[in-house]
């Protein structure tokens, strides 16, 4: 399975390494690049933005507080951006 996953902190890091090690293809995208180079060792994939990591089956968020996940999901070039149909 492909899986987007935003948000690489201690917690979120550690998940995507988890489904990495399950087999699945993980697609990476966090503010700070440097805390994705770990789990693109192990063979993640990172992309520039928030949509790219957003375009296929499932994404997995996780982020600090609901302000964050607001801006994420619903902000320019967030979640629902590959999806038109979604627009509010």
């Amino acid at each position: 399975m492909k899986v987007g996953f935003v948000g690489l902190g201690q917690m979120g890091s550690g998940m995507a390494a988890s489904l990495l090690k399950a087999g699945h293809e993980v697609i990476v995208y966090n503010r700070t690049r440097a805390k994705a180079e770990p789990l693109i060792a192990q063979g993640a994939r990172a992309v520039a933005s928030i949509a790219d990591a957003c375009r296929e089956g499932a994404v997995i968020t996780m982020l600090a507080n609901d302000n964050a996940v607001e801006g994420v999901v619903l902000g320019k070039g967030g979640i629902i951006a590959p999806w038109p149909e979604c627009q509010l």
